[in-house]
C-alpha cells in the first residue's frame, strides 16, 4: 500500500493520540483526559446548536423521560490516580475521532468513557515518511500467449522459470528432452516445468520461429505419456494448436493410445485441419458412437450402408492406413478382423482393436514405442503372454501405471507347476513372465515361510531402472503384506532398499532398522547413504556414521566397488552432508592416486551443457538448470547415470532452490548404486 506524506503524517498523528499511555508522571494522563472530555463537549455544543427545532423536538421524543443525564463519570472514577493504585486500572480510551457505530447514542449524550491509566504518552518514536524515489517508465512488450500455463508459483518451477535465457535456445532444446525415463523424479520435474506459467523472451529483431514455444511443450507432453498435462495445456494455447497440426496430431495420438478418446474434444481440434488422418480420426468417432451416415444408430448385422462412400474415399487415398479399415469394417458390423502381421500399427488401428476387445497378433512386441505397448497391454482381448510382456515394458517407461501391470501379471498363465518350481525358472528366465508368475505365486501363498520366499525371489528379479517405477511398486505392495520381523530379515537390506527408492520412507526405515539388528554386512552398509539421503542426517552419524559405512564398504573392494562408493559420497556431498578430503582419498585405487574431485566434469558429460547448467544454477535461472539437468540425465535417468554427473545435476537443483527434485533424483540414484 502506498501513500501521500500528508496522508502519511495525518496517519502518524491519529496513532500517537490513539495510542494507549506507556508510562510517565500520574498527573499528565488526567490533564490529557480533562482536555479530551472538553473538547467531546465543545463539539457537542456546536452540533446541538445546528439541530433544528423539528429535529429536536424528534430528538426530544425519542429519548426517554428520566432523571438527569449524567456527564461525567462519578468523582470516584475522575480522581486522579495515586503512585500507589494499580497499573492498567479501567478501561483503555477509546479513540475520541473514530466515528460511532450506528447504533450509538447521539455525540451530545454519550457518557465519558473510564480514563485509562495514568502514563504519559511516549512520542520517542515518529514515523517518518521517506519521498517517493524516481518513476522510471518501461515500455513493456506485448503479452506472449504462449505464456500460458497451468502450474503457477510453487505448483510449477515459480512465477519466472524462463528468465535469463533467450527464446530461440529455448526452441532448439526442447525436442531433445527425454521422452522415455523410467525415472518417476525426472518425469516429474520435466512435467511441471513443461506445465509451469512463463514463457522466454525474444532477442531484440528476432523472427518469428517456424513452430511456436506453446506448440512444442503440449507435443512434448503427449510423447512423454502425459496426455492429460497436454490437453491441459492445449485448452489454454488456442492459438498455437490451431496453428500447428503437428502438435495436435501429437496430442490425439496419446489419447488415442492412453483412451479412451474424449471424441467431442478431438473434432473441435481437428476443425482446422483437413486430410486422410482427420477423416479417419472421424470415422472411428462416428463408429465407436455406433452412428452410420447421417447419425442413425447401427442395428445388429446391418452392413454399413451409410459410410460405404467414406470407406472406399479413404481407401484410394494414398499413405492410408488399411489396418485400420479393416479394423473399422469390424466396428461397422463386418467379419472380426484376423491380423496376420501389426510391425508398425496407427494409434487409431490400436485404440479401434481395443475397442473391439480383438487379438493381437505376437509380432507386436517388436515395438519400441511404449505408448503403443501401453495400449497393447490395456486391450483385454490381447493374448495374455503378449499382453504381460507389452505392459511391463510400457511400465518401466512410465507409461503404464502399477494397477494397470498389476492386473496384466495376474492374467498370465501359469503351465503345469511353474508355480511350484519358480525359484529354478527365475535363474534363467528375468523376463516379465516369470515375474508375472512370482507374483501369482505371491497371492496364492498362505505360509509365511513361503511368502517371505516369494518375497526375496520378487526383489531379486527387479533391475535398477525398475526400482522407483510401477514395477517396483507392484512388489512392494506384496511387501505390504509382510511384517519386518526377524523371521523376514532376510529381506530387510533389499526391502528398504525398494521403499526408500519409491519414497515410502516409513516403511523403508522399519525394514532398514530390522536390518541393522539382523545383518551387519556390507550389503546393509551399502544403504547408509541411501538412507541418509531419504530419512535426513541421523544424529550422530547413526548406527554406522561416514566413517562405519566406508570401513564396511571399502573392505575388500575392487576397483568397481571403490568407484561405487565414490559415487555415493559424491551424491552425499551434493546433498549438504560435509565429506572430509580423508574420505575420497580412501576411495582412491591406491595411494598414490589423487582422487577425481566432486566437481569434475566426467568425460562422457556433455561440455556445453554442464556450463550451462553450472552458469545457470550459479545465477539461480530456474527454467534453465531444470532444462539443462534433464537433458544431462537423459533416457537413462539418475539409474544409469554416472553418479558425478547426477552429484552434479543435484548440486545445481538445490542452488536453484528445487530442492525436492534434487532429493528425488539422489534418492533414485543411490538406491541403484546400494545394490
Amino acid at each position: 500500500m502506498s501513500g501521500s506524506p500528508a496522508d502519511a503524517g495525518d496517519a502518524g498523528r491519529r496513532r500517537r493520540f490513539a495510542a494507549p499511555p506507556r508510562g510517565g508522571r500520574a498527573g499528565a494522563g488526567a490533564v490529557s483526559m480533562f482536555a479530551a472530555a472538553s473538547l467531546v463537549l465543545a463539539l457537542s455544543g456546536v452540533v446541538m446548536g445546528a439541530v433544528t427545532q423539528a429535529q429536536a423536538q424528534a430528538y426530544t421524543q425519542a429519548v426517554p423521560s428520566g432523571p438527569p443525564i449524567r456527564l461525567f463519570p462519578p468523582p470516584e472514577r475522575m480522581a486522579v490516580p495515586d503512585v500507589g493504585v494499580r497499573a492498567g486500572a479501567g478501561r483503555v480510551l477509546d479513540d475520541p475521532l473514530a466515528s460511532p457505530g450506528p447504533s450509538a447514542a447521539p455525540l451530545a449524550l454519550m457518557p465519558l468513557p473510564t480514563p485509562p491509566p495514568a502514563h504519559t504518552p511516549s512520542f520517542d518514536v515518529v514515523p517518518i515518511v521517506v519521498p517517493p524515489s524516481a518513476i522510471a517508465v518501461e515500455t513493456l512488450g506485448p503479452l506472449d500467449p504462449d505464456g500460458a500455463g497451468p502450474l503457477a508459483g510453487t505448483a510449477g518451477l515459480g512465477n519466472d522459470p524462463w528468465r535469463g535465457i533467450p527464446r530461440a535456445e529455448v526452441l532448439a532444446l526442447l525436442p531433445e528432452l527425454p521422452t522415455l525415463t523410467p525415472s518417476p523424479a525426472v518425469k516429474e520435474l520435466q512435467r511441471r516445468l513443461l506445465l509451469s506459467r512463463g514463457s522466454p523472451a525474444a532477442a531484440p529483431g528476432e523472427p518469428e520461429p517456424a513452430r511456436r514455444f506453446g506448440a512444442l511443450r503440449v507435443e512434448t507432453l503427449a510423447a512423454m505419456g502425459d496426455p492429460r498435462g497436454a490437453a491441459d495445456l492445449a485448452a489454454l494455447l488456442p492459438e498455437a494448436m490451431t496453428a500447428d497440426e503437428a502438435a495436435a496430431r501429437a496430442l490425439t495420438d496419446a489419447e488415442l493410445l492412453a483412451g479412451p478418446l474424449d471424441c467431442a474434444a478431438a473434432t473441435e481440434r481437428a476443425k482446422p485441419f483437413s486430410g486422410p488422418y482427420w477423416q479417419r480420426l472421424e470415422l472411428f468417432c462416428r463408429l465407436r458412437a455406433g452412428r452410420i451416415g447421417g447419425g442413425m444408430p447401427t442395428e445388429a448385422g446391418a452392413a454399413p450402408v451409410g459410410d460405404d462412400l467414406a470407406f472406399e474415399m479413404l481407401r484410394e487415398q494414398p499413405g492410408g492406413d488399411p489396418d485400420f479399415l479393416r479394423v473399422a469394417e469390424a466396428m461397422a458390423g463386418g467379419p472380426a478382423p484376423r491380423l496376420r502381421s501389426l510391425k508398425d500399427p496407427s494409434p487409431l488401428t490400436l485404440a479401434a482393436l481395443r475397442t473391439l476387445q480383438a487379438g493381437v497378433p505376437p509380432d507386436v512386441l517388436s515395438l519400441t514405442d511404449p505408448a503403443r505397448l501401453a495400449a497393447v497391454a490395456s486391450n483385454n482381448g490381447a493374448d495374455p503372454a503378449t499382453r504381460v510382456t507389452a505392459a511391463e515394458r510400457a511400465a518401466v517407461a512410465l507409461f503404464l501405471d502399477s494397477r494397470r501391470l498389476a492386473e496384466a501379471y495376474r492374467a498370465a498363465p501359469a503351465k503345469g507347476d511353474e508355480l511350484l518350481r519358480l525359484k529354478d525358472a527365475a535363474a534363467r528366465d528375468r523376463t516379465a513372465r516369470t515375474r508375472a508368475l512370482v507374483q501369482q505365486a505371491m497371492l496364492a501363498a498362505m505360509g509365511g515361510g513361503r511368502r517371505v520366499e516369494l518375497a526375496g525371489l520378487a526383489l531379486e528379479l527387479l533391475d535398477p531402472p525398475m526400482l522407483a517405477g510401477p514395477v517396483g511398486a507392484v512388489v512392494a505392495d506384496l511387501l505390504d503384506t509382510l511384517s519386518p520381523t526377524p523371521d523376514a530379515a532376510a529381506l530387510a537390506p533389499a526391502a528398504a532398499r525398494l521403499c526408500f527408492a519409491l519414497d515410502r520412507a516409513d516403511k523403508g526405515k522399519r525394514w532398514y532398522d530390522l536390518a541393522l539388528r539382523s545383518r551387519p554386512t556390507v550389503e546393509v552398509a551399502r544403504l547408509w547413504p541411501l538412507a541418509v539421503i531419504a530419512l535426513g542426517p541421523p544424529p550422530g552419524g547413526g548406527a554406522l556414521g561416514l566413517a562405519g559405512w566406508l570401513d564396511e564398504s571399502l573392505r575388500g573392494a575392487d576397483p568397481e566397488g571403490r568407484a561405487r562408493v565414490a559415487g555415493q559420497l559424491a551424491l552425499l556431498q551434493a546433498m549438504g552432508v560435509a565429506v572430509p578430503e580423508e574420505a575420497w582419498r580412501r576411495t582412491a585405487d591406491s595411494e598414490e592416486t589423487t582422487p577425481t574431485p566432486a566437481d569434475a566434469r566426467p568425460p562422457t558429460a556433455d561440455p556445453a551443457l554442464w556450463q550451462r547448467l553450472t552458469e545457470a544454477s550459479a545465477d539461480r535461472r530456474v527454467g534453465e538448470t531444470a532444462l539443462a539437468a534433464l537433458l544431462l540425465l537423459g533416457n537413462a535417468g539418475p539409474a544409469g547415470t554416472p553418479p558425478a554427473v547426477v552429484a552434479r545435476v543435484v548440486g545445481a537443483l538445490r542452488a536453484a532452490g528445487l530442492d525436492s527434485d534434487a532429493r528425488a533424483i539422489a534418492r533414485e540414484a543411490a538406491a541403484a548404486l546400494a545394490g
